[in-house]
């Protein structure tokens, strides 16, 4: 088990792909725990019951309720899952939840095992319309307004400078999240780290002195953030 406090346990994410860094977030995330538990328990008393694949019983399987959930519990999921009436089986349901292609997997694995590749689902980049006062609050988000009852093309050219301009100037102040693998490595390096501690009940002074950090209520958060959502956006950075 990894030592929150020894910086050396963590020497393995110097080599992590964007698709290991997602993982290493997602394992961490109780709901996904919780979620898994679950649906291992599930998936062993289905072939319990009617055999593993590929020798199972598929068609008395399929009739199993046990095999289904709610498509509705995941609704907005960016890949749809093939199934019948409203239900998706349970396989299916958890990796569209997650964001994971194949089989789910299990998060006490610190890093698959040859033959289990993580596979991510596509990653879909939304441009939501962002009012003024969300703007107030998040300096990496930038509303632009166009004329269109004017030619496009140079209006684009205008927002695409002037979106350069902007993301330049936050970079020089460090108001954004890092855009490479390279330059995210230590700082996620140090989530992966605070995200242990507190599984392991380290109090938040602790985690601060061990850590070098005075903003511990703010790197936690930004840690449990990555944990829960953030996960995703590591599969769209650079290298």
């Amino acid at each position: 088990m990894l030592d929150w406090r020894r910086a050396a346990d963590y020497g393995f994410a110097e080599s992590l792909t964007r698709a290991e860094w997602a993982w290493q977030f997602l394992r961490r995330n109780p709901d996904y725990r919780r979620d898994y538990a679950w649906f291992s328990e599930t998936w062993q008393a289905l072939e319990a019951d009617y055999g593993a694949p590929p020798q199972r019983d598929f068609f008395r399987w399929k009739q199993d309720p046990r095999a289904w959930r709610a498509e509705s519990e995941i609704a907005g999921c960016a890949e749809a899952c093939p199934g019948e009436g409203e239900q998706v089986l349970i396989e299916c349901w958890m990796g569209a939840k997650w964001g994971l292609r194949k089989f789910p997997l299990d998060p006490s694995s610190e890093r698959p095992v040859p033959g289990e590749a993580l596979d991510w689902r596509e990653q879909a980049i939304e441009v939501p319309e962002v009012g003024c006062d969300d703007l107030q609050h998040d300096q990496g988000i930038m509303a632009l307004a166009f004329d269109l009852a004017l030619p496009l093309a140079p209006q684009l050219e205008a927002a695409r400078i002037a979106l350069i301009g902007r993301q330049r100037a936050l970079d020089k102040r460090g108001s954004l999240p890092p855009r490479t693998l390279r330059a995210a490595r230590a700082i996620w390096t140090r989530y992966l780290r605070l995200l242990d501690a507190q599984q392991a009940g380290a109090a938040p002074d602790e985690m601060g002195r061990a850590l070098g950090l005075d903003a511990i209520d703010t790197e936690l958060a930004a840690a449990w953030a990555m944990a829960r959502t953030g996960y995703r956006r590591i599969l769209l950075l650079d290298d």
